[in-house]
């Protein structure tokens, strides 16, 4: 899993690359280009993506013939102002059993620059605070003195867990593709990639669907509003025959 609470959402396919014309043709072995690489404050990122919303979510484990029930999620953003800087600010709340897991982000409105992670997971806390490619904080679990963390990376990431985010801002349309630096708390400095592989009507809305590969075989499938850029639907394979399925809650 990933940092962000226990979404468990990712997605990927392979992407699809035209021979340009004059161009030689690859051999069966050849890797196709990769596609392009977008960091914080790129020129791609959409303005006005960011917006106030609170959406519902239930979370299904689906193992072999079983439905088990895992959880409900509500994430919840707002807009606020800090030094003057637009911001968003992202609470998800994971309610699994009498448990709940809590995690807040904030988030350069412009740039989707990282800026600050608070979370209050099953067994740690976790405190970050982002500056470009330097991330510091602390790691602490619920019985025991935190461990500090200050690292730099070689690049300024986007937070894994706030890859939603990112997908809002992004011009998706049809075979739209593209991949970019994240910070992982527990896997450090990787990189996720996504590609629009089409379109389909989800609870009664027409839906992007997204493929995100946060690793090797790693992957799941988001369907996402064309009108709004709400995540409606995730699926993820947690093995051959389990799958962790994430549906909005329609109020």
């Amino acid at each position: 899993m990933s940092s962000r609470l226990a979404t468990v959402a990712t997605l990927v396919a392979a992407v699809v690359v035209a021979v340009g014309a004059g161009r030689p043709m690859a051999g069966p072995d050849a890797q196709p280009p990769l596609p392009p690489r977008i960091v914080p404050g790129d020129s791609v990122l959409r303005r006005g993506w960011a917006v106030r919303d609170s959406v519902r979510y239930s979370l299904t484990m689906f193992r072999d013939a079983d439905e088990i029930p895992v959880g409900r999620l509500e994430d919840v953003w707002r807009l606020d102002t800090i030094a003057g800087v637009p911001v968003v600010v992202r609470v998800q709340r994971l309610q699994r059993g009498t448990v709940q897991l809590v995690d807040t982000t904030i988030t350069d409105a412009r740039t989707l620059a990282p800026r600050a992670r608070r979370s209050l997971q099953q067994n740690r806390r976790v405190l970050l605070e982002f500056s470009g490619a330097r991330v510091k904080g602390s790691l602490a679990p619920l019985d025991a003195p935190p461990v500090p963390l200050d690292t730099t990376l070689r690049v300024a990431p986007f937070d894994a867990g706030n890859w939603e985010l990112l997908l809002r801002a992004l011009p998706l349309e049809k075979d739209f593709a593209a991949r970019f630096p994240v910070y992982d708390l527990d896997g450090g400095l990787r990189e996720y990639r996504v590609q629009v592989t089409g379109r389909t009507p989800v609870q009664g809305e027409d839906c992007h669907v997204v493929v995100l590969t946060l690793a090797r075989n790693r992957e799941s499938v988001v369907w996402v509003s064309v009108a709004t850029g709400q995540v409606v639907q995730i699926e993820t394979m947690l093995g051959e025959t389990t799958m962790l399925r994430q549906v909005r809650v329609l109020r």
